[in-house]
């Protein structure tokens, strides 16, 4: 649970953490948060489309004030598509600290190149770091070919692209690429909404073991060195989420077993985001494709 990825800049990062898409903003996503914090959970992920980072504010809030000595989580969220506009960009984080209640965020992500002024977008998001807004940036949904566009526009790269990735989703030729350019993999959607279970070797291998096809597919994308944030608002679930740390490494015959599973499935529409070519979410208003998320 305190497992760390260590981001370009040498900010730390956990490995693991709650994702709270579709946790809604009436006390479920504070809960949710919550009961992850006080099972040791490091990482609460949220965004500004979710519309509950007011809810996770809350929890952390909550939280910190029950446990004054320990160590804040780290906290991630993402630009709305329709805030790509010009200034839109340190408006709408500013509007996200209010509602999370800090003066900064761990880390800032695009959350998709389809809200387009791509190269804009992002020099602003440079800037709100530069400014103490945000401690690291990132992107979501950003392919090789969206990623080298910022790099070919002698831009820095981001230090997090957050995709979705699952162990029928592996992504392997932009996790090299990422990696080749010091970019961490973050990885959405880990369980594939639970839409293969029981089709693959998973499934054998989480019965030999004796445990949940979840907790396979979660302990695949750890030991992949993905920052991973399965999503649940159950406190069962969460709690046998996490225990993914106590399993027994997965062994040579295993990994390669479930390297097999990758059948590209796409749990989330967003992930085709990917593909949209760079010159069309460079510079133009591509925020339509929003709407798909």
């Amino acid at each position: 649970m305190n497992t760390t990825v260590t981001l370009r800049h040498g900010l730390k990062m956990p490995i693991f953490g709650l994702g709270t898409w579709l946790s809604a903003n009436n006390g479920e996503a504070a809960n949710a948060a919550k009961h992850a914090l006080n099972l040791g959970y490091k990482l609460i992920d949220t965004a500004q489309m979710y519309g509950n980072e007011g809810d996770i504010g809350l929890a952390i809030k909550q939280w910190k004030e029950e446990n004054p000595t320990l160590a804040p989580p780290f906290v991630v969220t993402k630009l709305k598509g329709d805030a790509h506009e010009q200034g839109s960009v340190t408006r709408s984080l500013q509007r996200s600290l209010q509602l999370l209640q800090m003066e900064s965020v761990d880390l800032f992500l695009i959350h998709s190149p389809s809200g387009g002024r791509c190269v804009d977008t992002w020099k602003e998001m440079l800037k709100c770091r530069d400014q103490g807004l945000a401690k690291a940036v990132g992107v979501s949904n950003f392919g090789v070919a969206q990623l080298q566009g910022l790099l070919d526009a002698g831009l820095e790269l981001p230090e997090v692209n957050q995709i979705e990735l699952h162990v029928w989703l592996q992504q392997q030729d932009t996790r090299a690429w990422m990696t080749n350019n010091e970019i961490a993999a973050m990885g959405y959607c880990p369980l594939a909404r639970c839409k293969q279970f029981g089709t693959t070797e998973a499934a054998r291998m989480a019965e030999s073991r004796n445990i949940s096809e979840a907790l396979i597919a979660i302990r695949w994308s750890v030991e992949q060195g993905i920052i991973t944030i399965p999503k649940s608002s159950n406190v069962e679930r969460l709690a046998q989420n996490a225990s993914v740390f106590d399993l027994d490494p997965l062994t040579e015959e295993e990994k390669k077993q479930l390297n097999k599973c990758d059948c590209g499935f796409k749990a989330s529409n967003s992930v085709n985001s990917m593909e949209l070519p760079w010159e069309e979410v460079s510079g133009g208003d591509a925020a339509e494709h929003c709407k798909k998320e």
